[in-house]
């Protein structure tokens, strides 16, 4: 069906359909119970849109790989992110990419990054990746048991550190726990402001305004301090070595440069999104590859094959198919990013046919849509071979949205794709993993999706 914008809106289109919840509350305990479960079984019992209830607002949830076309990238322009999403995130991620709801100074500020992820500037932080797992796992013992989600979210955050600010490993492991206990904390407040129906004001000194301003003030004097031991050693003595010197040398198109608050928000933006996402889609790899020794085995067949050394090399990824298969169906299964940032209406319109009134707010869950067993038949059962080319050929389009889709779509893919692949073929090459028995799974989405209570695994050496 064909989009068109019409205004005002009549009774001859189809009304999006709705779900009761409680009353004044609606569906936000459902929501609040598990997500993860509320968006999926939407998902399953409604074919392309459908509408629930929190408290006063009416929230939509895309349940189509066409639908979600639609909006990403057919009708990007009518469809901004939410506000009420980008006032929470915003309090810790300024005005950078993930946040900046004005198209125009998105795409300025968009261009001026992504030389930073062009594909030779990415070949170059491949042997970043390779030396610091390769360093960092070498030191794991033989039937040592090991909390991975830990280990995945440091070795990611060391390399975040090293391609964005040129800071080394070892610069980083004293504050590695710190800073991992206020990205937590991000996490926790974020959720907790998405999931309240009233939100209080920003200067009412109440616990969780002070939590967050905590929190807050603690993540950007980490940044600060990156950027002061960048800039000491001058970040015009090796040109655009980094992302951040290519951020501060780049220009407009009038030849002005970022302010320093919006490099700022850009370089807080990429290391949050740029190790915590990574971090998460590996965990999740190694724990379904341990519930899997079938395809275990398989990988470590093909790493045997490829991988002549101890560690791979950048000339290896194009066959280690196998292991791109793996990375890519544990995040269908569990996609870091589980639902997208909500989306409003500029004005009424409608969409292959529903009606959308203005400022309506839709979800899109890569999680629901990974989920839904009319894109993918048998959903929960992990199996890499739907990532086989032939078969990854057949999917519908946008059923499959790891990292977004359409202009807003995650500027670091390829970076993130090349950095799954790389540390999982150097780990799984010398390593098998097995669940630690006492480890329970239950998967926590808050911004990003991770285990409750970390993942505890077995490490025994090949």
């Amino acid at each position: 069906m064909n989009t068109a914008l019409v205004t005002p809106i009549d009774d001859s289109h189809t009304r999006v359909p709705q779900v009761k919840g409680w009353p004044f509350i609606g569906c936000l305990p459902n929501f609040i119970k598990d997500p993860l479960v509320f968006f999926r079984d939407l998902a399953l019992k409604h074919e392309d849109i459908v509408e629930f209830r929190f408290g006063s607002t009416d929230i939509a949830l895309v349940t189509s790989a066409a639908l979600t076309h639609t909006i990403l990238v057919k009708e990007v322009k009518n469809f901004r992110k939410a506000n009420r999403e980008i006032t929470i995130l915003g309090a810790f991620l300024g005005n950078g990419l993930l946040t900046n709801n004005d198209t125009r100074d998105h795409k300025k500020h968009r261009k001026l990054a992504q030389p930073g992820f062009h594909f030779r500037r990415i070949q170059g932080y491949a042997e970043t990746m390779i030396d610091y797992c390769d360093r960092y796992v070498s030191e794991w013992q033989d039937n040592e048991t090991r909390d991975i989600n830990d280990d995945m979210f440091k070795l990611s955050m060391y390399i975040v550190s090293k391609t964005l600010f040129n800071i080394d490993m070892e610069a980083m492991v004293n504050g590695a726990d710190s800073i991992g206990r206020s990205v937590a904390e991000v996490q926790v407040i974020a959720n907790g402001r998405f999931n309240q129906l009233v939100q209080y004001p920003k200067w009412l000194p109440i616990p969780s305004n002070l939590r967050e301003k905590r929190v807050n003030q603690s993540l950007r004097n980490t940044i600060r301090d990156m950027i002061d031991a960048r800039t000491k050693v001058g970040h015009n003595t090796v040109e655009a070595d980094d992302l951040m010197a290519m951020l501060m040398h780049a220009q407009y198109e009038d030849g002005s440069k970022m302010s320093d608050e919006q490099v700022m928000d850009e370089l807080i933006t990429l290391f949050i999104a740029g190790h915590e996402t990574t971090s998460n889609a590996l965990t999740w790899a190694l724990y379904l590859l341990s519930q899997n020794p079938a395809v275990q085995e398989k990988l470590h067949s093909e790493l045997d094959h490829v991988i002549k050394g101890e560690t791979p090399e950048f000339s290896d990824l194009e066959q280690l198919q196998y292991t791109e298969m793996v990375v890519k169906e544990a995040m269908r299964l569990y996609p870091p990013a589980w639902t997208l940032s909500a989306r409003q209406a500029n004005e009424d319109c409608v969409i292959d046919g529903y009606l959308i009134p203005k400022d309506k707010t839709l979800f899109i869950s890569p999680y629901a849509l990974h989920h839904n067993p009319k894109y993918f038949p048998d959903p929960e059962r992990f199996d890499p071979e739907r990532f086989s080319p032939e078969r990854e050929k057949a999917l519908p389009r946008f059923a499959y949205i790891p990292f977004g889709a359409g202009p807003r779509v995650c500027i670091g893919n390829s970076f993130a794709m090349m950095e799954a692949k790389l540390l999982l073929a150097t780990m799984a090459k010398r390593y098998h993993f097995e669940l630690d028995p006492t480890q329970k799974i239950a998967p926590l989405p808050q911004i990003t999706l991770s285990n409750d209570g970390g993942m505890l695994m077995q490490v025994r050496k090949r």
